[in-house]
């Protein structure tokens, strides 16, 4: 009698037999759900502020930056413990949590309050935030022959997917019921750890050496490492730059839509929810040409459209402007956080700690944009501050890449 695959004596002959689609979707369903999740309720929760507690602009970039400030600690302490504890139970531990800090939302129904919800987003963060590093370590070291690029680009089409339909329902939710916003992301974070408990594979079946590729699939010259490196400090600045713009964009959005009249609830989520429609067809992009790997002209190139988009999208909110930048904008930022990924798990070989740094890069980011912004935004409730002082950040930032780029000369640039 054969071995039972979850059962094995000897892991590795039996991570040899053990197909790509049996390891792997049951941490791309659990990607999925928790995306969502997370999506649902952080944009909820800004969008409560705005239209249920009246806040103003700066005060929803405040949330912001405290959301994105625990966020680099949280990301950091998440690698360390994917190593430790192995990201199958880091897994498992996390979205357990994810679903207490999640049911705990409604608080904020008895309590509108800024301060209700700023407690209910770190708690939170505190659960959810530590689940992507394991993922990211979990999906890049199961056993199967899907190349690593494949499994990052599929990694990717899977989380914005499922934050495009977050941005594009929590305005109907809403609608019907505000509690919706954290009841649902609670039973979608349940039936994601009911998926890992019954079908995922072993922790024992997890490990680098089962890694699809590595940096040499795509440039077998022996400096290929090397430029990777480069590219990967370029492209955790450019991801922490993106995320500068994404988390400013996203507690202003609810005040831009009505500037360009779209007033309903319903109406302007779905027409804030184009960019992260955008970003999902940017990810496709990104996977299907692979003409970017290893080019910096593409990722300088990325990171200057997603700046103008931005600056267009604060300093002229109307109809078409939100429409047609959206678009830019979102297959912008879907190139440079594919790159920051990218280049990331061809280093570290899907390492926890490159996926841990990779995050906490987000969170900075997260933590810089809206800081700013709401210091520029404070006592007005126009957005045309808030867009002048964080695009000079962009634009800084982009320099500071460029530095890079010229400081250690790549091939192909």
């Amino acid at each position: 009698m054969s071995t039972p695959l979850l059962m094995p004596s000897d892991p590795l002959p039996v991570a040899a037999r053990c197909s790509a689609r049996h390891a792997l979707w049951p941490w791309y369903s659990a990607e999925a759900l928790n995306s969502y999740a997370a999506t649902l309720l952080t944009s909820g929760c800004y969008w409560f502020a705005a239209r249920v507690i009246h806040a103003s602009p700066a005060q929803g970039l405040w949330l912001s930056a405290a959301w994105g400030a625990a966020y680099v600690f949280i990301s950091l302490l998440a690698g360390k413990l994917t190593e430790r504890w192995g990201p199958r139970t880091m897994i498992v531990r996390m979205i357990c949590g994810t679903i207490v800090t999640t049911a705990g939302g409604l608080l904020v129904l008895g309590w509108p309050s800024i301060w209700a919800l700023l407690l209910i987003m770190l708690l939170f963060n505190f659960t959810s935030s530590q689940l992507w590093p394991a993922l990211e370590s979990a999906i890049t070291r199961s056993p199967g022959r899907l190349p690593l690029s494949s499994r990052i680009a599929l990694y990717n089409l899977t989380w914005s997917a499922t934050a495009f339909l977050g941005f594009l329902t929590v305005g109907t939710l809403a609608n019907l019921w505000w509690g919706w916003v954290f009841v649902l992301p609670a039973l979608a974070s349940s039936c994601s750890v009911f998926i890992i408990l019954r079908w995922a594979i072993p922790a024992a079946l997890i490990g680098a050496q089962q890694v699809g590729d590595s940096a040499a699939a795509d440039d077998p010259t022996a400096a290929a490492v090397q430029r990777a490196r480069t590219l990967l400090h370029m492209a955790w600045i450019g991801n922490a730059l993106a995320y500068v713009a994404i988390n400013v964009l996203i507690p202003v959005i609810p005040t831009l839509t009505k500037v360009a009249g779209f007033g309903s609830l319903a109406a302007g989520a779905a027409i804030a929810s184009l960019w992260p429609l955008s970003r999902t067809a940017g990810f496709g992009i990104a996977w299907y040409w692979k003409g970017w790997h290893f080019k910096v002209r593409w990722l300088l190139a990325a990171q200057a459209t997603l700046t103008v988009c931005f600056a267009l999208l604060l300093l002229r909110p109307n109809p078409l402007t939100l429409v047609c930048t959206q678009i830019v904008f979102g297959l912008a930022t879907a190139f440079v956080y594919a790159s920051s990924l990218y280049y990331a798990m061809h280093v570290s070989d899907g390492a926890g700690g490159h996926a841990g740094m990779h995050e906490a890069l987000i969170g900075v980011g997260i933590a810089i944009g809206p800081a700013i912004g709401a210091l520029a935004g404070t006592g007005s409730d126009s957005t045309t501050r808030i867009g002048g002082s964080v695009s000079l950040v962009l634009a800084l930032g982009i320099g500071a890449m460029a530095l890079l780029a010229v400081r250690r000369p790549q091939r192909n640039p």
